[in-house]
């Protein structure tokens, strides 16, 4: 957790010295990316497995990693994420339901496909797709929670605000909209998209270089089958079990998907 800050951070050092809007793209995808990985702490911290302390859970959990990234985690992602173990792949999974409902999660996925997708959102358009996710995991039943992520980004503003450097604020907002969501969807289509249905099994179970890890699958995601198997394992201890359990192929990054239209999974 404090080394994604750190990176974050540093990334917003590096730019009140250099700033140069060429650099902006750069910026946002590298603080994109940590913000994704904090969103992967969150994830375990939605299955309890951040802290031994229940509380500790909790409130690091949520105030230090879910609600930067205006995300509740009780009453909001936990019980959605939760159905979507229970019913993984199924009609009931409340991912196929959300943001996998359409386009372009409804076709073939191809590396082409992938590609042409990052330019996409790292343009900041795929911002119907990001409300359309933080639609599915909002507190409903208890909406009054989503004022402590509102409060944390009013007093980010302000703070910015009193020290004439809402650049800062400005830049991360657009790190959410634009690098968080590419790496977030190009994560996404190689956990279920284009597999059949096996139950727990319904994953892609493949392995990538510490490029792709750093940007795409920071914290051990790579091990999505190994988490549906054993979710109640911390992510730290996936790749031991990775190393136990033959039960099916590991494959190259680069295989997962043809790489020309047409060719199907």
């Amino acid at each position: 957790m404090l080394l994604d800050w750190a990176v974050i951070i540093g990334v917003f050092v590096f730019m009140a010295y250099f700033w140069s809007w060429w650099l902006v793209p750069l910026a946002s995808l590298i603080i994109g990316a940590r913000i994704h990985a904090l969103g992967l702490l969150a994830h375990d911290a939605t299955h309890r497995l951040a802290f031994k302390s229940r509380r500790l859970n909790e409130l690091f959990g949520e105030v230090i990693v879910a609600w930067p990234l205006l995300i509740v985690i009780d009453e909001g992602y936990r019980p959605w994420h939760f159905d979507h173990h229970r019913h993984l792949g199924s009609h009931n999974d409340p991912e196929l339901g959300s943001y996998r409902a359409a386009s372009p999660y409804d076709k073939p996925v191809t590396w082409k496909m992938v590609c042409l997708y990052f330019i996409h959102d790292m343009l900041g358009l795929g911002l119907p797709g990001l409300l359309k996710f933080s639609a599915a995991i909002y507190p409903n039943k208890q909406p009054w929670r989503i004022g402590g992520p509102v409060a944390l980004w009013l007093a980010f503003f302000l703070i910015t605000f009193f020290y004439h450097s809402t650049w800062i604020f400005w830049l991360y907002s657009w790190s959410l909209i634009s690098g968080f969501w590419a790496v977030f969807r190009v994560r996404t289509w190689t956990e279920h998209v284009g597999i059949e249905h096996r139950g727990k099994e319904t994953s892609h179970r493949f392995i990538t270089g510490p490029i792709g890890r750093f940007l795409f699958f920071p914290h051990n995601t790579f091990c999505h089958y190994e988490h549906h198997k054993w979710p109640q394992i911390p992510y730290y201890n996936l790749p031991k079990l990775r190393a136990m359990d033959a039960s099916r192929p590991v494959q190259p990054l680069g295989d997962l998907f043809p790489m020309l239209h047409g060719d199907r999974v």
